[in-house]
């Protein structure tokens, strides 16, 4: 039946010309999108049903079905978050619990079997989503695949596991807790269902993401239950800070249960019932529940989330297909505002000041040196683990991205998190753009420390932490050119290598060669930061026993 429905879908594809609002069938119904940027676009289409009432706090159900057209050329309302300012402004809020939706985004005249790429937003599981401009993929749509970008649920709906909910969900004999992620995975079982509808491949699909996002993606390359639902993953900025466990406490972290009971005592309620009949604008979480270790954030429940990726990596136990992993040089500045004082972190990790300050003599601004200490170890270390780790399993490949388009390039110490995003999709022109004079690098330091004191003070998202691109400049245009051709590249085959670029190898620690994104013509890079991030190394290494896990599996 499955097979004679998937047929009818691919003939019903496309009913109206590419040229007029294409109409597409889905298993849920017809759909109505509309042409953009050269690409058909089909918006806000439910992968589920809304989580609303008793379905608050449960795997996602069944999208419901609906009679006549659809209209898909708008965007849905993102999931529930609180507005912030310099940030937000691009999505659409305020946010509704019904947000289970996503977006299709093919050329205007698309062909058949086309491989597909699944986007998820980062955001720190609080912030952010799919209608968010920057991933607008004009450029990767160009390179002739699918693009479908997921809102998923976030904050305390999209991560929570009180006693009470424990409790209930064993008596149901359902997952528990990690309702976000069980949002990703049942996204991509509507792609296998659906994707050909738009001239997709259901058996070509490569999951991407960027910092949550990308640390989703590690997450669900170790589950289970996303087993055959993708064929290749790629990782931006996922930086791999151990996982709290969901009962007992683990490598320090307070347990999700306790977290969770305390939340509910702030918010004055008693029973899971309380909870359910609050508006979902009373549940929304801000940054400093981020910044404060308040909210809990994913946790190992043991069925969706299974454990820490870097072990589950090194024992063998991912996902055998394709992965790439990269990180920007200045990953860890949406950090500062919460970091530990240096001697703290060096002390909880375990690490000799002295060897550190003898690393480190190179960082002249030193406001930036514990940022750096932190970035090497949660970033640049722990990329090198995880594509390393791929040995023996399937190609992996890593990167490094450090362009800075040229006016603002001196006053920055690297490229900040997020930055890569819009060279990647290809929607520099919606971006903010450059100033047109060449910003100073005197001192970096006094920028960084107003952007964090602002931050603190009024809660806005400093500017400088949001992508700034020059839309005209032939090197930024050149950079994204080259970072969508291999993202699209690697979607079709596994391989991010192309023509024009210079060969990018599988990643081994031994070799250590990375391809490198910067102004420089150096297309790849060759042990980058090798003492610092081998010493980080050793100590991540230790964080998670990765000797002993091995002997273990």
């Amino acid at each position: 039946m499955k097979k004679i429905f998937s047929l009818l879908l691919s003939c019903f594809a496309f009913a109206v010309g590419a040229t007029e609002r294409p109409i597409v069938q889905v298993e849920s119904g017809r759909l109505q999108g509309s042409i953009e940027y050269s690409m058909q676009v089909f918006k806000n289409i439910p992968y589920a049903a809304p989580p609303v009432g008793e379905f608050r706090w449960r795997p996602p159900q069944p999208a419901i079905s609906w009679s006549g057209v659809r209209d898909a050329s708008q965007f849905g309302s993102s999931c529930p978050q609180l507005f912030v300012k310099n940030l937000s402004g691009g999505l659409v809020l305020p946010g509704s619990e019904d947000c289970l939706k996503l977006n299709v985004y093919l050329p205007e005249k698309a062909g058949k079997n086309l491989p597909v790429m699944v986007w998820f937003h980062g955001g720190g599981l609080l912030v952010d989503g799919a209608s968010d401009p920057q991933f607008t993929p004009m450029n990767l749509v160009k390179n002739d695949v699918i693009v479908v970008t997921v809102d998923y649920r976030l904050g305390s709906l999209g991560f929570f596991a009180p006693k009470e909910l424990i409790a209930e969900a064993k008596a149901r004999g359902e997952p528990v807790g990690n309702y976000g992620t069980m949002d990703q995975i049942a996204s991509l079982k509507w792609v296998k269902n659906n994707i050909a509808a738009f001239g997709g491949n259901p058996n070509n699909v490569t999951i991407f993401g960027q910092s949550a996002g990308g640390r989703s993606v590690t997450w669900l390359m170790v589950s289970d239950a996303a087993r055959g639902l993708f064929h290749k993953a790629i990782a931006q900025s996922a930086q791999q800070s151990p996982l709290r466990g969901m009962t007992e406490k683990r490598l320090g972290l307070t347990p999700e249960v306790d977290i969770d009971a305390k939340y509910m005592a702030a918010l004055g309620v008693n029973s899971l019932a309380e909870l359910r009949k609050l508006p979902a604008d009373k549940l929304t979480l801000d940054g400093a529940a981020y910044y404060s270790g308040e909210f809990g954030g994913p946790f190992i429940d043991g069925q969706i989330i299974k454990g820490d990726p870097i072990p589950l990596f090194a024992a063998g136990k991912q996902a055998k297909v394709p992965f790439m992993i990269g990180t920007n040089s200045f990953d860890s500045d949406f950090m500062l505002p919460g970091e530990p004082s240096l001697d703290v972190f060096l002390k909880n990790i375990h690490e000799d000041p002295k060897i550190v300050e003898k690393l480190y003599s190179n960082v002249k601004d030193k406001c930036i040196l514990n940022s750096f200490v932190i970035q090497d170890l949660m970033y640049r270390a722990s990329t090198k683990l995880l594509a390393d780790s791929m040995n023996g399993v399937a190609p992996g490949y890593a990167y490094y991205y450090d362009y800075l388009t040229k006016n603002i390039r001196p006053a920055f110490p690297g490229s900040p998190h997020t930055f890569e995003i819009a060279y990647v999709f290809g929607s520099l022109a919606l971006m903010p753009q450059a100033p047109k004079q060449v910003e100073s690098g005197l001192d970096q330091c006094a920028r960084i420390e107003r952007d964090v004191a602002n931050f603190k003070k009024t809660h806005a998202w400093p500017k400088d932490w949001y992508p700034i691109v020059d839309k005209n400049n032939p090197q930024d245009l050149a950079i994204s050119n080259r970072m969508s051709e291999s993202w699209a590249a690697f979607a079709k085959t596994g391989n991010p290598n192309t023509g024009s670029q210079a060969s990018w190898p599988i990643y081994n620690l031994r070799a250590d060669v990375m391809r490198n994104y910067s102004e420089s013509p150096q297309q790849t890079i060759t042990s980058l930061f090798k003492d610092r991030v081998a010493y980080q190394m050793l100590h991540l290494r230790e964080i998670y026993a990765l000797e002993r896990l091995k002997n273990a599996f």
